[in-house]
């Protein structure tokens, strides 16, 4: 157990130390901005909603808005399921099609260029057909949860460049993704630790926070 206690305390540790990436340092014309999840189900109201995920929207609405018209593109994710989903045999029943729940939050509805990309599964990068990543050289990815749909995304889209050979920075920003806690059944602060290790042990670029 003492053995357990010191490798928590230095994967925490790792992320203290995590350093800050300066927004100047980033080609924005050459990078994509991938919001997972940031929707009514999850933000506002459900089955699955969390505060955590909910105190995700204005730090998440702010970055949007700065760089929105700098970047190459802007996909929103957002769970949408039908009833006959065979993800709702894992999760209670949440953001079905067509529902409030399955639409992304009013305050990024408001920000305008966003393309919005439905998904029937907790990895978004099966929706991702049209998207051409050659002249991309960053994506930037916030939003939840770190442990399921963030962690799924990235190292997926991480795989997917490795077996191209396509050399690409993925960023996720500490500070704008995190995952919802059930006592006793979810932790939330070991998931993060344990899942933004993970990422970076995957070749993930997990920041502190951008700076802009």
């Amino acid at each position: 157990m003492e053995h357990l206690l010191n490798d928590l305390k230095i994967l925490k540790d790792n992320l203290e130390n995590l350093p800050v990436e300066n927004l100047d340092d980033i080609n924005l014309s050459k990078t994509e901005l991938f919001i997972v999840d940031i929707n009514n189900g999850f933000a506002k109201s459900g089955a699955l909603y969390s505060p955590r995920v909910e105190a995700l929207i204005n730090p998440i609405t702010n970055f949007t808005k700065y760089i929105s018209g700098k970047v190459k593109n802007i996909i929103a994710f957002t769970d949408c399921h039908d009833e006959n989903s065979l993800e709702l045999s894992n999760y209670p029943s949440h953001c079905l099609i067509s529902d409030f729940e399955s639409e992304i939050v009013d305050e990024l509805k408001e920000i305008g260029n966003i393309k919005i990309l439905p998904k029937n599964s907790t990895n978004g990068f099966f929706v991702l057909d049209d998207i051409k990543f050659e002249s991309t050289e960053n994506i930037i990815i916030v939003g939840d949860c770190t442990d399921i749909c963030i962690y799924q995304l990235a190292i997926t889209l991480k795989s997917y460049f490795n077996q191209h050979n396509m050399n690409k920075n993925i960023i996720i920003p500490v500070n704008l993704v995190d995952t919802y806690d059930i006592p006793n059944i979810h932790s939330a602060e070991l998931l993060n630790i344990v899942f933004f290790n993970s990422l970076m042990q995957n070749g993930i670029k997990v920041v502190k926070n951008i700076k802009y």
